[in-house]
């Protein structure tokens, strides 16, 4: 084992001692470059998530207080700097002679609100497998980014920009009055070298967030790939991207930054925000929702065996105009897409509802006391059929046979619940065993938009939530 790993296995070992001991944490996981670097680069900014159940000053001290006290000979780095960085931000200690462990520590509100409000850097932290307790992704998964998110975080980036051209960058940080958590927002002032650096990492985290959602892949890619990417796919104006790498190289130099950079950079983030709203404008859409409810929705299984039509259509439907309208054979689903505006209308039999087979018509009661196995299969993590009918993973392989339609039309596509998880799972990052945690309300549903052979999906942000809350450990 070389001399750098060892160092590194070191820091990680006294990191969970620090974490080991403390009753309270739920979660504590490293992320960022000091776990996905070879060497040992990136101890200037060992970034740690902690999640508490409660988090007042006596945790928060004794959090810091177990870092503060590892010793730089402990860890193989003899004459190194221990520094504990507690705020929230951007801002970094770099030096060649520091190690900084970047405690970021969140009690359970705290960290439904971070995913809500940034969910690209929650989103990569998922990643990552915990140290201590459950994963990030256990606690309140993001579920998905889509293109609102990015469109959304314009203003907040833009402010960012404002705040390196008048010489700082904005932080918060905690303060306690009495054992009130309050968050303050505070200013760090800034060098030239550093307002290249932040200039430089926020267009890169920029065009890096947009090719997750388009490619639904965790991981960064580096400046040259990351280049390419744009390049291959003609997605950004060449202007654009040869500003990026120049931003990269005149980075990677080092040295003050040219005159008129930060103006160049704010051309290059409002440039990238118009592309992205032109990707939403140029794909097709794909809707896929939930029919209306029957009077059979009480409670019971209500799959295929039985075919009650829809009660009275109780909310708005969109004005938008399909090109092709897709349903199941049951009258549930060809009775609401009456309700939309479509040019063509196809019936599919993929889309059809799963077979409960013997039982439809069942309360979950019922179905424990006549079926105690399928019960038994579940909490062991399998997916058994329904007697006499299907499986989830039935539905899924038809579903996934229509998912491989071209889809080069606006469509529309009215199907039912199990039908509807089984497209989550199909393009989204969530565990198959979570599935039937999701419920989607009748006449809502979610958005898949195609853009250059890419596949988007957008859910309604209260809907979203709500689905973050159904999957998360809270909802055990």
């Amino acid at each position: 084992m070389s001399h750098h790993r060892i160092i590194k296995e070191q820091i990680k070992s006294e990191i969970l001692k620090s974490v080991s001991n403390i009753d309270c944490i739920i979660s504590a996981t490293i992320v960022g470059s000091f776990i996905d670097s070879i060497g040992i680069e990136g101890i200037s900014d060992i970034d740690i998530i902690i999640i508490v159940d409660n988090l007042t000053k006596k945790v928060f001290d004794e959090i810091n207080s177990s870092f503060d006290s590892i010793k730089s000979s402990e860890i193989g780095l003899e004459g190194y700097d221990i520094i504990v960085n507690n705020t929230f931000g951007p801002l970094k200690f770099n030096s060649e002679k520091n190690v900084v462990f970047h405690l970021m520590v969140y009690d359970i509100d705290g960290h439904i609100n971070h995913v809500e409000q940034s969910p690209f850097t929650c989103f990569s932290w998922e990643e990552y497998n915990p140290i201590k307790g459950l994963s990030l992704k256990e606690i309140y998964p993001v579920v998905n980014l889509q293109l609102d998110d990015i469109i959304e975080s314009r203003r907040g980036i833009l402010s960012y920009i404002d705040d390196i051209e008048n010489g700082v960058i904005s932080y918060r940080r905690y303060e306690f009055n009495n054992n009130n958590l309050l968050t303050i927002k505070d200013k760090f002032k800034l060098d030239s070298i550093h307002k290249l650096e932040y200039s430089y990492h926020i267009s890169y985290h920029l065009l890096n967030n947009l090719r997750k959602i388009l490619t639904r892949e965790f991981r960064s890619l580096k400046n040259e790939e990351l280049f390419k990417f744009y390049i291959d796919n003609k997605i950004l104006i060449n202007e654009s991207l040869l500003f990026f790498e120049k931003l990269f190289l005149w980075k990677k130099k080092g040295g003050n930054p040219p005159p008129n950079t930060l103006k160049k950079v704010k051309l290059f983030i409002n440039d990238f925000f118009s592309n992205v709203e032109q990707i939403k404008s140029r794909s097709i859409k794909i809707s896929f929702i939930r029919h209306e409810r029957t009077k059979l929705n009480d409670g019971k299984f209500l799959g295929i065996k039985r075919d009650p039509s829809i009660l009275s259509i109780s909310k708005k439907i969109t004005e938008f105009n399909y090109q092709i309208g897709y349903h199941s054979e049951l009258k549930r689903s060809k009775e609401t897409i009456k309700y939309f505006k479509t040019n063509r209308l196809i019936e599919n039999s993929l889309l059809n509802e799963i077979d409960y087979g013997l039982v439809e018509g069942l309360t979950f009661n019922q179905l424990i006391d006549q079926y105690p196995k399928i019960i038994k299969s579940w909490k062991n993590g399998k997916d058994p059929k329904f007697p006499n009918g299907e499986s989830q993973k039935d539905v899924l392989n038809r579903i996934v046979e229509f998912l491989d339609n071209d889809f080069n039309f606006n469509s529309l596509v009215i199907t039912h619940l199990v039908v509807l998880r089984m497209i989550l799972f199909y393009y989204l990052n969530i565990d198959f065993k979570n599935l039937f945690k999701i419920k989607i309300k009748h006449l809502e549903g979610f958005d898949i938009f195609k853009f250059n052979n890419y596949f988007m999906s957008e859910i309604p942000q209260e809907t979203r939530s709500e689905m973050r809350k159904q999957l998360s450990y809270l909802n055990d």
